[in-house]
């Protein structure tokens, strides 16, 4: 995973607090409409960061996984207090310990550079019939994070996605039933509102 740690362990204390993560707060009642999830199932949430989606997600489930790169934006989600939420830094293309029932994400895949290996990741990650729900940009034209330093700064690896190609790069990691639908459009200072898409999908 490429994303610079340093702007999200500076950024830890005040992240939850951000207008961008105050209009985010909409999307885990979302998301959850659309992921069903049983009571004994384990989540993998990935860049989990202060635990947007884990601490919605952990009350329906027995273990929430938060993976991130930023140890800053995990000790804030520690403190939280969720028994059942178990904090991981770690990479993870450097292997994970266990499988899951479901993979979670929000606005976290951008930042990773090779989004094929990504998503075979998440689907070697995935119990047989486990699925994903994966929330991140519609394509945008560079300047939802900034300008061009700050896309540097922030770690920002992929101007968002066209969902047709990244169905094609889950089909070929080994996805079926993939669907996108709009979450929610984030309203940004330089007056622009970005379509997030939900990208849901199962491992056959």
């Amino acid at each position: 995973m490429t994303t610079t740690p340093t702007h999200f362990d500076t950024a830890a204390r005040s992240w939850d607090q951000r207008p961008t993560s105050l209009q985010l707060a909409a999307v885990p009642e979302r998301l959850l409409a659309r992921l069903p999830l049983q009571a004994s199932d384990h989540v993998l949430d990935f860049g989990a960061g202060t635990g947007l989606l884990s601490t919605a997600i952990a009350p329906h489930v027995a273990q929430v996984t938060a993976l991130d790169m930023s140890a800053a934006m995990l000790q804030v989600l520690d403190e939280k207090g969720f028994a059942n939420i178990t904090t991981r830094q770690q990479d993870i293309f450097s292997g994970l310990p266990e499988q899951y029932h479901a993979i979670v994400s929000c606005m976290a895949m951008h930042h990773v550079a090779d989004t094929a290996a990504l998503l075979r990741a998440f689907a070697a990650a995935l119990h047989g019939g486990g699925r994903i729900a994966l929330v991140d940009l519609v394509q945008e034209d560079g300047s939802f994070h900034g300008d061009k330093a700050a896309n540097f700064d922030k770690g920002v690896q992929h101007f968002g996605f066209a969902p047709d190609s990244l169905r094609a790069l889950a089909e070929q990691a080994g996805f079926a039933d993939i669907a996108f639908s709009e979450i929610l459009r984030l309203q940004q200072r330089n007056g622009q509102a970005y379509p997030l898409f939900l990208m849901t999908g199962r491992k056959p």
